[in-house]
């Protein structure tokens, strides 16, 4: 078994094979691996609506626990935020109401909080959402007319019992939010002058603006990455800003070497900056959406084509694959949890347990109704 490196170095017939050893390759002959015990609220999507399913993983078998997740059945959410074991939701209750909820896996609790009411009638959409800490961030369009809109980030303090709000008024129409370094990104478009995108900084003690500057076209989408700095991603390159000083570092990947995580629903990083994602493999694979990793500091993807970890008749018949739809790592117990969904039915979806890299293997899988989004470990 095999997976794909996108580094082009070692032959020409094999330019897909890895040159360089992992972490894994220098464990010591003698070392034993640790037994696996762990548990997990996997969210799926089933008709319109999310669910959470509690299950657990004791050394290589996986069960679904009986007992019910706290986390029921909702309506599929217009925004999301997702943060270590907490998930952020924005739903448009009206055109100019929502509702936000914080969903906490490590106690399993909710909290839901009205938000636009203050506004009266109006016609708004809310475009981004983030949340750190007691505060939960919203970026949102306001139409005043049919020429004119306003662009504002609302700020949402919910440290109190009767939360709190300031709305920071921006420049450039908003399309997504990243949080770093006590300071809030506004991924943008310059749709006046230039229509370039553009980064728009907020100081998240003052709730002001404090930095402003154009970052070229066709920026696809803003994230942070565990070095607090801001991902800046394009088709073929990625820039990252640094969150204090503002600096752009550019990565260049080269025709046909592109990591392609930028329509990827989920982006799960580990300590090591590695990033844990889905990737359209193109030429690599004959299914159309595969997991991937990226490594960052070495500009090098590790794609995880299923024909090369499992066997036609598992893909076709036993598990009928279709595409991936989730990528998580678990670093404690070195798992890749791959949700997928299935070719015998619009609602029917699985779960892979993996090892990964340099031998990927499949421990084990479970069937589920519905189609996984997103995974938390409890």
């Amino acid at each position: 078994m095999k997976t794909y490196n996108l580094i082009y170095a070692c032959m020409a017939l094999l330019v897909l094979i890895g040159c360089s050893k992992t972490d894994s390759d220098n464990l010591g002959e003698n070392e034993k691996e640790k037994s696996v015990q762990a548990n997990y609220t996997l969210i799926v999507k089933n008709q319109g609506n999310l669910s959470g399913t509690l299950f657990n993983v004791e050394d290589e078998a996986l069960t679904i626990k009986t007992e019910e997740s706290k986390f029921t059945s909702v309506s599929s959410p217009d925004l999301s935020f997702e943060e270590n074991s907490v998930l952020t939701t924005y739903n448009k209750k009206t055109n100019c109401s929502g509702m936000l909820t914080v969903h906490d896996f490590n106690d399993d609790s909710s909290v839901s909080h009205d938000v636009f009411t203050d506004l009266g009638s109006c016609n708004l959409t809310a475009k981004s959402i983030a949340r750190k800490g007691d505060k939960i961030y919203i970026a949102y369009d306001l139409h005043i007319s049919s020429t004119v809109d306003e662009f504002y980030v609302r700020v949402l303090d919910v440290s109190v019992s009767e939360p709190t709000f300031i709305d920071v008024e921006l420049n450039q129409r908003p399309l997504e939010l990243a949080y770093a370094n006590n300071r809030l990104f506004v991924l943008g478009v310059d749709e006046a002058v230039t229509d370039e995108n553009s980064i728009t900084v907020v100081d998240a003690n003052a709730n002001t603006v404090i930095h402003n500057q154009l970052v070229g076209f066709d920026v696809r989408r803003i994230f942070t990455n565990p070095a607090n700095n801001i991902i800046i991603s394009y088709d073929n390159l990625h820039s990252t800003l640094n969150s204090e000083t503002m600096a752009l570092l550019y990565t260049s990947y080269g025709e046909g070497k592109e990591p392609n995580f930028t329509k990827s629903s989920t982006l799960h990083f580990d300590s090591a900056g590695k990033m844990y994602y889905q990737m359209s493999p193109t030429a690599y694979s004959i299914f159309p959406v595969i997991p991937a990793i990226y490594d960052f500091s070495k500009n090098l993807t590790v794609l995880y084509a299923y024909e090369n970890f499992m066997t036609e008749t598992q893909l076709n018949f036993e598990f009928n694959v279709e595409k991936t739809t989730m990528v998580s790592y678990d670093e404690e117990n070195n798992l890749l949890l791959i949700g997928y969904k299935k070719t015998s039915g619009e609602n029917k979806g699985g779960l892979l347990l993996i090892k990964p890299e340099p031998d990927p293997e499949l421990l084990n899988s479970i069937d589920v109704e519905g189609i996984p989004t997103s995974i938390f470990m409890n």
